[in-house]
């Protein structure tokens, strides 16, 4: 079994100033620095904002914030449980979300803090995976949701939106992907290296 020791470091932020290979991969994992947090604000606003919708044109944002579902959770309270099924992405709009994994034994281990904007659980919106995390609210949060039936629909109707808002999903996974073998079969080695010296 190969355990993942750079997980931790995947959705941490960089301790360092140098930048991720993707441009988007920073607002990934990473709060955005530009980003403009509007209690109550503007929804379509918050959406352009996001590194998952902000290449959206604004008849697109608005298309898309029609279909959108805000959902609030109190401290403590579950949004996603590692190992079930998820329906929905997430896109946190305030708040912070915990991400969590169990380890071996059961044991809850912190894995990442998100802060707005970040997305979660982007893969439960293009089929039907088990999660392998779980998300808690820290604090009253406030979320995006965008179910796998809503993307359907909206590809059904406005396929070039739905066709963009794969592309840049497929783009988070393949920044994400590349990131964790990074951290996984290299980061190691720099860690072997440090104890070496």
């Amino acid at each position: 079994m190969i355990a993942l020791v750079g997980v931790k470091n995947l959705l941490h932020p960089r301790q360092d100033d140098a930048e991720p290979l993707d441009p988007s991969a920073r607002a990934l994992f990473h709060p955005n620095p530009k980003f403009r947090h509007e209690t109550g604000g503007d929804l379509v606003s918050f959406l352009k904002q996001t590194a998952l919708f902000g290449d959206l044109k604004p008849g697109e944002l608005h298309r898309l914030a029609r279909i959108v579902h805000e959902r609030s959770y109190r401290d403590g309270e579950s949004i996603s449980e590692e190992g079930k099924p998820g329906a929905a992405l997430f896109v946190l709009r305030s708040g912070a979300v915990e991400i969590t994994r169990r380890a071996y034994g059961g044991k809850q281990v912190l894995l990442a803090t998100l802060e707005p904007p970040a997305s979660f659980d982007e893969l439960a919106a293009v089929g039907e995976v088990a999660r392998w995390n779980s998300a808690r609210a820290r604090g009253p949060v406030s979320l995006v949701a965008l179910g796998r039936s809503d993307l359907d629909a909206l590809g059904g109707h406005y396929p070039a939106t739905a066709n963009k808002i794969l592309k840049q999903l497929a783009r988070i996974t393949a920044a994400r992907l590349q990131m964790l073998v990074e951290s996984q079969y290299f980061g190691g080695q720099d860690q072997e290296s440090e104890r070496e010296r």
